[in-house]
């Protein structure tokens, strides 16, 4: 190495590179300051960079082999005696090629040099702002520590909202988007971009003994300015803070030229309840219930209740508690039966309504009562009133889009929620229904995305959590993935035994029937009459054989859910085994009166896969034409839907070909299903299905049937280390 230096020393290679990097330095600094002037764009800048980097060991080989003297390039000295030093055949050869090499390099990067075109700006084009567009940022207090100010200054803005939102000619951004700028150093300006509003109401609350002052300004977003400002100070009395509230509200539409109507008016000037302490537990119990889980609900009840102790005659609390109910008897939450809490919330909403005939939020919630009486023409009459009533309420948009769903109007419903977005972008429930509207149309990435970015905004929505799950297990037949997510869902809502139960089902696809007794029998302990509890219990029992405990729990879901058809199923598996097919027919019949009443029957998205199980009986009993127009009308009714997911038809056309008699579509379906990443209840179809029996015994079948075999064996592994590592908990 010594003498490999010291020859290169000699040669002056050194003093060649030291030169070329000064010398490239040079040229840079040239580039970077002239490619402007000269109108060459600088993102040329790179080429000379490479050309540069490329040059250097071309330098270097030159620097070794010859050397510049008297004005000619020679070969250098090689350190021999009488050296000869011109130049050779073979040294013109290099030298040509170095030239050529060179001329070839710096016309290809002066080519690319010329083509480059400076990437024109880019131009967003942000729609302006409504100009009678506002948002109410949280109250600040000037009376730290005190939690009762606080609590108060929270209670206040929340209610300027509701009162802004009864202006119809307001567009009103709801609270839950503007909490997340609570305490924030964001600029006003960006808050208004970001939220999509021309005005920003700052309010700032102070209290001394029984004196009350309430500080406001209106600022314009855009120009960070102050448009209006106002000092309240008043006795501290429920009155008086309402009235602060009602002279804010007119006083804005004022300075934004917005007309308040005559109705809009007498609702302004209400006084919700003369009584403070039915006011505080009011706001207790709506904070409380936003969590919307059966303990913070259950909570929020009993603060609802002891506002309507405190105030009879206070309305808003009366639906509060309706809505307490209502969010009880949700499907995940099972706090409550559904018939239970329609008929404590109707009283209540009715009540309500005696008291505040004009009153927006108990019409959206009887609008709700009426949709789940199954009554959709008195709901949307009732969501209608509402919106009219409270135009700038998000909640009763939300219903009606939900509503407009289940009802197979997709682009409706879709549009209600869109709508209900725009007024709340940063609501939970919101974004969830959005979420949920993408997961049932395949969409699971997109979906996804925003159920983690709900439990981002609030971990304690349990909601979220379970339909992450959902997603890993019905439509990436993950399903010991989605024991983490359930397990989350239960940590975040406890008291939920539909939540306490959804694993369960997870646990069995792996071949685990004794860890999903555990979250069966938890479940069956805290709510025996609610769907997910008795639909795992009678998997579980069907699972490990106990036919008449499944037996019973089939009939009891059939007695809150007379329509379900995972307990149908199972009794008309039952019933063939038995040779009642009159039995099996007659119960379809009640359960599914469009399937059999009509000349034809009425196949939808709703009832596709009871339409394929009632065929197989009809099979059985020779009515061959009835059976083949549902089996038809089942095919039809799967084609826009996607195979996966909590909406998906699974492997329903799967059945309908092997019932129709053609078992190689019916394979071929299996086998696209399993690619796909079809997993749900493989156990349930593929060991248990009668529809199935005409493919049951191939050899594909077989191979299909073991695949999935091997991977639930390797899922359960994994469960296994999970639990092993505390990941997991029974």
């Amino acid at each position: 190495m010594k003498s490999f230096l010291a020859e290169c020393r000699r040669r002056r290679v050194f003093r060649l590179a030291g030169m070329y990097v000064v010398g490239c330095w040079a040229v840079l600094q040239v580039a970077d300051l002239a490619f402007e002037n000269w109108g060459i764009s600088p993102f040329a800048i790179r080429y000379v960079w490479i050309a540069t980097i490329i040059g250097l060991p071309v330098a270097l080989f030159f620097g070794w082999r010859f050397d510049i003297v008297g004005g000619r390039i020679i070969r250098t000295d090689a350190g021999v005696t009488r050296p000869d030093l011109s130049l050779h055949t073979a040294d013109y050869a290099i030298l040509t090629a170095v030239a050529a090499i060179l001329f070839a390099a710096i016309y290809g990067i002066g080519s690319e040099i010329s083509s480059i075109e400076e990437p024109a700006p880019q131009q967003t084009a942000t729609m302006p702002a409504d100009p009678r567009s506002i948002a109410v940022l949280p109250f600040s207090i000037d009376n730290a520590g005190q939690s009762d100010i606080a609590f108060l200054a929270d209670g206040i803005q929340d209610e300027l909202l509701t009162r802004l939102s009864l202006v119809g000619a307001l567009k009103v951004t709801s609270r839950t988007s503007v909490e997340r700028y609570r305490d924030t150093t964001i600029g006003i300006p960006t808050i208004g971009r970001e939220l999509g509003v021309a005005k920003i109401l700052e309010g700032r609350i102070q209290r001394s003994g029984d004196q009350i002052r309430v500080n406001v300004q209106l600022v314009d977003a855009e120009r960070d300015d102050h448009v209006w400002a106002e000092i309240f100070d008043r006795r501290f009395t429920a009155s008086n803070v309402f009235a602060i509230q009602s002279e804010i509200v007119e006083s804005i539409a004022a300075q934004l030229e917005a007309t308040i109507t005559p109705r809009e008016t007498r609702q302004l000037t209400l006084t919700p309840t003369e009584t403070m302490p039915a006011y505080t537990e009011y706001l207790k119990g709506r904070g409380l219930a936003e969590s919307e889980s059966v303990e913070s609900l259950t909570e929020a009840a009993s603060h609802f209740k002891k506002a309507i102790e405190f105030d009879p005659g206070f309305a808003l609390a009366h639906v509060g508690l309706a809505d307490a109910y209502l969010t009880l008897s949700a499907n995940f939450l099972a706090g409550m039966e559904a018939a239970e809490s329609t008929a404590l919330a109707e009283p209540l909403l009715m009540r309500a309504l005696d008291l505040e005939p004009d009153l927006g939020e108990a019409y959206a919630s009887l609008g709700l009562v009426r949709q789940l009486q199954n009554n959709a023409t008195a709901a949307e009459e009732a969501y209608r009133t509402a919106m009219e009533l409270r135009p700038n309420y998000s909640r009763v948009f939300r219903l009606l889009g939900r509503m407009k769903l289940r009802q197979g109007l997709e682009q409706e419903g879709h549009d209600w929620l869109q709508k209900a977005l725009e007024i709340d972008p940063y609501s939970i429930p919101v974004n969830f229904d959005i979420a949920r509207f993408d997961d049932t149309n395949g969409d699971f990435e997109s979906a996804l995305e925003r159920y983690r970015t709900i439990v981002e905004f609030e971990p304690d929505y349990a909601f979220a959590y379970v339909y992450i799950a959902a997603i890993h297990y019905l439509a990436y037949g993950r399903a010991d993935e989605s024991l983490v997510w359930y397990q989350k869902a239960v940590e975040h809502d406890a008291l939920s035994p539909s939540l306490a139960s959804a694993q369960a089902i997870a646990y069995l696809e792996i071949g685990d029937p004794d860890a999903a007794r555990v979250f069966v029998e938890r479940a069956m302990g805290m709510s025996p009459r609610t769907y997910w509890p008795l639909w795992t219990s009678l998997l579980l029992n069907y699972y490990v054989g106990d036919d008449e405990a499944a037996e019973r729990h089939a009939h009891t879901l059939l007695e809150v859910y007379p329509r379900h058809w995972g307990a149908l199923k199972y009794l008309r598996n039952a019933d063939i085994v038995e040779g009642r097919l009159e039995v099996a027919a007659s119960r379809y019949a009640r359960a599914y009166p469009e399937l059999i009443e009509h000349e034809k029957p009425l196949v939808d998205q709703q009832n596709l896969v009871p339409a394929v199980d009632l065929a197989l009986v009809l099979l059985h009993l020779g009515q061959t034409e009835r059976a083949s127009d549902l089996l038809q009308g089942a095919l039809i009714a799967i084609e826009p839907l996607p195979r996966l997911g909590t909406e998906g038809f699974w492997i329903s056309d799967v059945q309908a070909y092997a019932l129709q008699g053609h078992p190689d579509k019916a394979l071929a379906a299996l086998r696209e299903a399993i690619d796909e990443g079809w997993r749900t209840l493989s156990w349930f179809y593929l060991d248990h299905d009668p529809n199935l029996d005409s493919i049951r015994g191939t050899a594909e079948f077989q191979r299909l049937r073991k695949h999935i075999n091997t991977d639930m064996a390797a899922q359960a592994i994994r469960a296994e280390q999970l639990r092993a590592s505390g990941d997991l908990k029974l």
